[in-house]
């Protein structure tokens, strides 16, 4: 792989995971936001399919958001085990 497309997924996680971090501590520490739990469990859903599902999680455990037992004990690890084999497959193309 490139530097630069390195460069470009690196900067990508990070900017997506802090996002979902920012995320849950907007709704957990602030009164100005008024999220439903049911819109903010999509938004949780829509972050971890584009790769911010470390920063959900990471947000939830630390600033005690109330895990959905569905959404948090499921589907969040079952994009991360789905991204993971994504992510194994590209890096193996690419050695060969």
């Amino acid at each position: 792989m490139s530097s630069e497309l390195i460069s470009f997924l690196v900067g990508y996680a990070i900017l997506v995971n802090l996002i979902g971090i920012i995320l849950i501590w907007l709704k957990q520490n602030t009164e100005f936001i008024k999220i439903p739990k049911k819109v903010m469990n999509t938004i949780c859903i829509v972050l971890s399919i584009i790769g911010g599902f470390v920063g959900v999680l990471v947000g939830a455990e630390m600033l005690g958001y109330e895990q959905d037992n569905k959404l948090f004990k499921r589907w969040i690890p079952f994009f991360i085990f789905i991204e993971g084999c994504i992510i194994i497959y590209i890096v193996y193309q690419n050695i060969k």
